[in-house]
Order: structure tokens, then C-alpha cells, then sequence
């Protein structure tokens, strides 16, 4: 990566609705040199996706809890990611250091709706223990992980 990729990459992380023709002007790149360049970094996986970010609280999901979760064995992990990927709700799943083995980001409607999710978590037989955190106020919140520019 140059640094015109790396550029390329900061100015999608910040708007990656951005034409290529408006960031012409910012990289003093052809257009096609600029497609090109996004399509290398697409290809090489720098670049996973484009997507979009919603505000919980505009969209009826105010609730941001964080479960961190011990398994009994690593042979537990598999239903688990499976049940992460299954709820549309559970927004991340980490496998982690220290007490615990996994951490999960979920976003709900109501703590009732928390409470449901976390009860079914307790009854999976290969949790052995958890511990929920409810997120307060977010103040910075980078959605992807910028190269040094």
C-alpha cells in the first residue's frame, strides 16, 4: 500500500458513499487509477465491505449490552457462534483474553428483550459463566480499523 491507498482508505472510512469523482479532486488520481486502486484493495481484503451505521436509538434499539461469557469447553464455541450469527441482535462476537472467552455486543429494545436473550444464554448448557455490562453513552466509536496516514 501507497500512500494514495492509504488516503483512498480513510476517505471511505469517513464517507464510503463518496464517488470516485469527488475524490479526484482530493487525490489528484484519475477516476480509473481510483476504481482501480478501491478494486486492489477490495481484491487484497484490505477493503471487506461497505456498509452503512445505524443509531440504536432512531431505530427502536436504544439497549447496548456487552456479555462476557465463559465456556465450559472450546468444543462449546461452534453453537455459540452459531447463535451469534443466527440473531440479528448480537452485533459482535469475540473470542477474548483473560477470565472470560468470549464477548458479545448486543443491541435490543428493551431490557425485557435483554433479559430474554440473556436467559436463553444461561440455560445454553456450555456457558458457565456471564456478565453483563450495559453500555451508558458511547463517545467514540470507530466502525473500521484505519492503516497509520
Amino acid at each position: 500500500m501507497d500512500e494514495f491507498d492509504l488516503q483512498i482508505i480513510k476517505i471511505l472510512s469517513e464517507n464510503a458513499n463518496i464517488t470516485a469523482t469527488a475524490m479526484k479532486s482530493k487525490l489528484h488520481l484519475s477516476i480509473p487509477a481510483i476504481n482501480k486502486r478501491i478494486q486492489t484493495l477490495k481484491s487484497r481484503g484490505i477493503i471487506k465491505q461497505f456498509t452503512i451505521l445505524t443509531d440504536g436509538k432512531k431505530i427502536g434499539k436504544p439497549i447496548t449490552a456487552y456479555v462476557f461469557v465463559v465456556l465450559e469447553s472450546s468444543a462449546h464455541i461452534d453453537p455459540l457462534l452459531e447463535y451469534a450469527d443466527s440473531d440479528a441482535d448480537i452485533l459482535e462476537c469475540s473470542s477474548i483474553t483473560g477470565e472470560y472467552d468470549c464477548l458479545l455486543k448486543i443491541c435490543v429494545e428493551s431490557i425485557e428483550q435483554l433479559d430474554e436473550k440473556l436467559m436463553y444464554l444461561k440455560k445454553y448448557k456450555g456457558i458457565i459463566k456471564s456478565n453483563t455490562m450495559l453500555s451508558l453513552t458511547t463517545y467514540k466509536y470507530l466502525p473500521t480499523i484505519l492503516p497509520n496516514c
